[in-house]
């Protein structure tokens, strides 16, 4: 078995932390580097060390004394202590998320539903492993750490900054607290540090400063090819997976229930997102979220040529065209 883990959309070797993208590049590489599995040099580097799972590709498990394969560790564990005579403990929690990273890379090992990328494997495979419930909302955690940082962010009276572990009173002050704060902003380059308001302008960064392209993401079922990542996503599991989210006014279909809630309210006309400040109500959260910039004493977006300022992205784009024809390429 192959222990490792995943920061980004890589595969991470938990001894020498070289990155390799290809599962079967990984296990040879582990092959030759690193014949001994040790166990506390995988679980080093964990938050919590064995309170945290170690993501373990089993892909070629079979036991070191007789070599005969096995399809997941409980059923090895099993054979080990039964066949072998070696003291197994098989009511202890093992502590390892298991994958199989075979031809058909990103397979769910426990349940077989398909995934666009290896990250997103890690995500769906976690899932397996939630035992702890927020008794709010009913979303799961995989420890108490985790649950208790999604009550305190989520559910709380007071708002927190995950950045600064500063509380507020309401989710705009909060907002205007990050806006203003750079160590908060929640994009930072891998290259020098720096961090920034907007993902947007991190690439920008990326590409500037370090030379940088943006990164395309290639299907590896039909080979087409996208700019953006969610573009891939969606197009993976709506043209390459069974787990799309249908509408049950129109069978229009959706790759997350999130757009398939927001397609919905086109049927419906609901609005059930009021802005706490002026009453008005939205049919989606993400309108809510740019309208209450308005409310906001910060501005965003400045005028490099007269100076006026604005708040909300539209409207600087309007008086850019308006005043300023000439300078718009967007």
């Amino acid at each position: 078995m192959y222990p490792f883990r995943i920061p980004s959309n890589t595969m991470v070797c938990v001894y020498c932390c070289e990155q390799i993208e290809d599962p079967a590049d990984y296990r040879q590489h582990m092959k030759e580097e690193h014949k001994t599995f040790n166990v506390d040099t995988a679980f080093a580097h964990t938050p919590n060390n064995y309170t945290e799972f170690l993501k373990v590709d089993c892909s070629e498990l079979a036991c070191r004394i007789c070599d005969q394969p096995y399809d997941n560790i409980p059923l090895i564990a099993r054979h080990i202590a039964e066949d072998h005579g070696k003291d197994v403990n098989l009511d202890v929690e093992v502590g390892m998320q298991m994958f199989k990273l075979g031809p058909e890379k990103w397979v769910c090992a426990l349940c077989g539903i398909k995934l666009p990328s290896i990250r997103e494997l890690s995500r769906h495979t976690s899932c397996h492993y939630h035992k702890y419930t927020c008794e709010t909302c009913g979303k799961s955690y995989i420890n108490k750490e985790n649950l208790q940082r999604h009550i305190q962010y989520v559910h709380s009276d007071y708002k927190l900054c995950i950045k600064c572990k500063r509380n507020f009173v309401s989710v705009q002050e909060r907002r205007k607290h990050v806006v203003d704060s750079p160590k908060c902003w929640p994009f930072c380059c891998p290259q020098c540090g720096q961090r920034f308001l907007t993902r947007r302008i991190k690439s920008d960064h990326m590409k500037d400063a370090h030379g940088q392209s943006p990164k395309t993401h290639t299907c590896p079922d039909c080979g087409k090819v996208f700019d953006k990542w969610h573009h891939y996503r969606a197009h993976f599991i709506l043209s390459h997976t069974n787990d799309t989210f249908a509408c049950s006014f129109c069978n229009l279909k959706f790759d997350t229930k999130r757009n398939l809630a927001e397609h919905v309210v086109i049927h419906t006309k609901e609005k059930s997102f009021p802005c706490t400040v002026c009453s008005k109500t939205f049919s989606r959260k993400k309108n809510l979220s740019q309208h209450s910039w308005v409310h906001s004493e910060y501005k965003r977006f400045e005028c490099n040529l007269c100076n006026r300022q604005f708040n909300q992205r539209v409207s600087w784009k309007t008086h850019m065209k308006h005043y300023h024809p000439e300078l718009v390429n967007f």
